[in-house]
Order: C-alpha cells, then structure tokens, then sequence
C-alpha cells in the first residue's frame, strides 16, 4: 500500500499525459481530413477539346459562399466569351451565351454580380479569370459581396494567365468559344493530363 501511494502522483500524471497526447492526435486526423475535404471542394479541373492550339487540362477554384458546384458533367461545353466581358451589365450577345458556360474577366463590379448577371442571361455556370494577366499562381477566393443576393449556378476563377492565353488564342482563330470537359476527375486513369505550358501547379 505505501508503494502505491507513493507513486500515485507520477501514475496519474502518466494517464493525463496519454490523454492529452491522444486526444491532439485525434484533432491532427480530424483537422486533416476537414481540410482535405476543403481542398477537394475548392479546386476543380477541366479540359479544352477545341480548339488544338488549346487543348489542355486547367484549374480553377469554385466560389467559396456563393454559386453551386458542378455536379453535373458537361462534355463538349460550349465556353463563350460574354460581351462585354466584364458581366457586369446587359449582355449583348446572349443568345450564344444560352445554355452554355460564360468565360468573364475579373473587374468592374463583384465577383457575386457578374454571376447574377450570367445566371439571368441562361448560362448554366462561369469561369472567371483573373485580370491580371501575369497571374500564373494566385487563386483568388471569390467571395460575396455583402448583399443578401445569391447565384445558383456555379462559378469557378480562374488564373489570370490562364484566362489571357484562353482569349488570345480564341482571338488569333478568330473565335468566340471553346470546347470544354467540365469538371474532369484527374485521378483517373482515362484522363490525359496535359498541363498548360505556362504555368505550374
């Protein structure tokens, strides 16, 4: 019985000490998983079909609290550049626009009002890209804007970089859209990943 007593201090000290160290390991897992999930939410991928000149697979970040995702997948998309691109008034060329994917740049007005806009032109989602057009790493979080308004299609950003080579190419082969896969899963195996040559994930 004295040797108990004894050492009945250090023995709890132990049990709170493996306590502890078991329960910051359980939140380390929890923490993981929870922003593993966040990931896989955040960023998305699709691939340009046509025209060749373009023909890669790209990243884009889904809109944090406002939009939906793309839970359906659209093959051969028609992504179409809106005039003016900004999406920030009157489109003009909506009925290309119907149906189909809008290819907007950053600027002039919220990312939260550029949505709005596109949804009530009938566009089915948007893919808005960075008007810095040296922008090869930086995703911006796009956000609301502090109104109760909302978007009920999905709108993803995508690298500044990304959206100016989109443009110039559509541009040069005097084009207003692209065919698109969107999302595509790159984890399959029936997926060919083929990065664009100007930038690094």
């Amino acid at each position: 019985m004295q040797f108990n007593f004894k050492y009945k201090p250090l023995i709890n000290l132990l049990n709170q000490t493996f306590v502890y160290l078991l329960l910051v390991q359980t939140l380390a897992t929890i923490s993981e998983t929870v922003l593993t999930t966040l990931s896989a939410k955040e960023d998305i991928h699709f691939e340009i079909v046509e025209p060749e000149t373009l023909r890669y697979t790209y990243r884009a970040r889904m809109a944090q609290n406002f939009g939906t995702t793309f839970s359906q997948i659209y093959s051969n998309m028609n992504l179409v550049i809106v005039e003016p691109n900004d999406s920030c008034t009157s489109l003009v060329n909506t009925l290309e626009l119907f149906n189909n994917i809008g290819l907007i740049e950053r600027g002039g007005c919220s990312f939260l009002a550029k949505c709005i806009v596109a949804e009530m032109s009938g566009m089915v989602g948007v893919i808005i890209y960075d008007n810095n057009h040296s922008n090869d790493d930086l995703y911006i979080e796009m956000v609301t804007d502090n109104t109760t308004r909302n978007c009920s299609i999905p709108a993803a950003f995508l690298l500044g970089k990304d959206g100016h080579m989109i443009r110039r190419a559509l541009d040069a082969h005097r084009l207003n859209r692209a065919v698109v896969n969107i999302p595509v899963n790159i984890s399959q195996k029936t997926v060919k990943l083929r990065q664009p040559p100007w930038v690094v994930w």
